[in-house]
């Protein structure tokens, strides 16, 4: 039925967007993971620095600007994680709703058919002479 074959497209369309969205969320993630990581090496430059009594002022200021720097940028990747979560659960909710109707329309030409070969049988019967 050409609804349907419209309606399996249409969804087939929000499934490749919902992948996309994957991939970018998948990206978003090994970037925060980056992040994570230069967070890490900073937090580590900074303890380095403390114990070197002869740069420790210099050491620290440099671990700590590095520290701010790579939170920020943590934090505009949580943001941005976060925003990419919420598209995700809309398009997870939109692709279940699109899913829900797909799945009416299987039932309701499901029973149609049945329905109708109810009828096919019963005629076949009929015409052969036999009553149904």
């Amino acid at each position: 039925m050409p609804q349907t074959e419209e309606r399996i497209d249409a969804i087939e369309q929000e499934i490749t967007g919902i992948r996309s969205d994957v991939r970018l969320q998948n990206a978003m993630l090994i970037k925060c993971g980056e992040q994570m990581s230069d967070l890490r090496t900073g937090q580590h430059q900074l303890r380095k620095g403390q114990e070197e009594l002869l740069t420790i002022t210099t050491d620290l200021r440099a671990g700590q600007e590095e520290l701010r720097a790579t939170t920020a940028d943590l934090r505009a990747g949580q943001d941005e994680l976060r925003k990419g979560q919420e598209e995700m659960r809309e398009t997870l909710e939109e692709f279940r709703s699109a899913f829900s109707v797909v799945l009416d329309e299987v039932r309701q030409q499901k029973a149609w058919r049945e329905e109708f070969s109810d009828k096919v049988a019963r005629v076949i019967a009929k015409s052969e002479g036999l009553d149904a």
